[in-house]
């Protein structure tokens, strides 16, 4: 079966199966891959990192509300044409199309939609900052896939690096090179805090028969792409997606009580933040903990704490997230079977609807903000 023509169970079973892998792999430190189809899936963490036990993620949801899908990115790009060809490459098996009016790529039921702009838009990921600029609340895509046979195929597509270049993958904080995906570094995709790697110092390196490659490429608009998986991982356009958030398990809050997703409600929900760990994107290493994790129907949404603080990414990168329209990533769809009981729910929770019901091809839309200011088109699509 082809990624573009998967069935929507199957879109859930995968997505699923991935955000159980994406979770373990970023939030918990010394675990290995995920099982392969057909063996037993490894369970949830049992801790967050915030001082209590997790619930079942699909236990706890808005009654009132039919569960989201993930429907697509909506990306200004000054060369949509240019762009549909590079993910093209990325991910052969998804198709250029377009969807309500918009030049779109499409793979495993899920779009980037596009609108042409005249200049590059702001928001893009600046390699050498290592941060968006400005920063919203929008952080990576996440294909799950095998990550050494991603990065073998497109290296060798590419060898100087000029159209696919890979980010560093720091591996410790005397790290000032990096590596080009997790496999190189000395403990694979072992997330390790500082002590723990100060107390591993002298040990050979270890990379264990499961472990997953992750690693990073930023697309012609600035979009980040973080990919991750091994030889048993299952193909997955979206596997999950990343975002920001002052107070990451606060915005699994909002996702679950005003968007119908699936995840684990707490109270209080602004909790301390964790010790960095590494391999990260980030030279100083990656704030982990706490993270938030919802699943819609097809994938899983996860939140991790504003990187830039306390000066970590260097003079000026300080301060709040932004609002997401106009920048790279506009904002992000979702398709309901039934905007109505969505609507009624807005608007008993006093959360403006910022545009519509408006038509979005043959369906209709509307639009709103989270409490990032990351917009949301939701979309109803029976």
């Amino acid at each position: 079966m082809s990624r573009a023509l998967a069935t929507r169970a199957d879109w859930r079973r995968r997505g699923l199966r991935a955000l159980v892998c994406a979770a373990m792999l970023t939030a918990a430190t010394g675990l290995g891959g995920c099982a392969s189809e057909g063996n037993v899936e490894p369970a949830m963490p049992s801790d967050d990192g915030a001082g209590g036990a997790l619930t079942d993620p699909a236990s706890v949801a808005a009654a009132e509300l039919p569960e989201p899908t993930f429907h697509h990115l909506h990306i200004n790009a000054v060369d949509p044409v240019a762009s549909l060809a590079w993910w093209k490459t990325v991910w052969p098996e998804g198709e250029v199309t377009d969807v309500a009016g918009f030049p779109a790529f499409a793979a495993d039921g899920v779009y980037h939609l596009y609108t042409e702009v005249a200049a590059p838009a702001p928001g893009g990921f600046d390699v050498d900052r290592h941060h968006a600029v400005p920063q919203s609340a929008f952080w990576t895509t996440g294909p799950s896939t095998d990550g050494l046979a991603f990065f073998e195929r497109l290296t060798g597509l590419d060898p100087t690096g000029e159209r696919f270049r890979f980010l560093p993958v720091y591996t410790g904080p005397d790290d000032d090179e990096g590596v080009l995906h997790s496999g190189l570094a000395p403990y694979g995709d072992r997330l390790l805090t500082v002590a723990e790697l100060e107390a591993l110092a002298g040990t050979p390196p270890e990379r264990g028969p499961n472990s997953q490659d992750f690693g990073y490429l930023v697309d012609p608009d600035g979009v980040l792409l973080e990919f991750n998986g091994n030889a048993e991982t299952d193909d997955l356009f979206y596997g999950h997606l990343h975002f920001w958030h002052e107070a990451p398990l606060c915005a699994v809050n909002w996702y679950v009580e005003h968007l119908g997703a699936r995840g684990t409600v707490r109270d209080p929900c602004d909790v301390e933040r964790g010790p960095v760990s590494y391999p990260s994107f980030l030279p100083s290493g990656q704030l982990r903990q706490p993270i938030g994790t919802v699943r819609v129907a097809n994938t899983g949404l996860m939140w991790y704490t504003r990187q830039c603080r306390d000066g970590r990414c260097g003079d000026g990168a300080d301060g709040p997230l932004v609002p997401s329209r106009g920048q790279v990533v506009d904002h992000v769809g979702l398709s309901y079977p039934d905007l109505d009981p969505v609507i009624a729910h807005l608007e008993r929770a006093g959360i403006p609807i910022l545009d519509g019901p408006y038509p979005f091809g043959d369906a209709r839309a509307i639009l709103i903000e989270d409490v990032d200011g990351l917009a949301l088109e939701l979309i109803e699509a029976g």
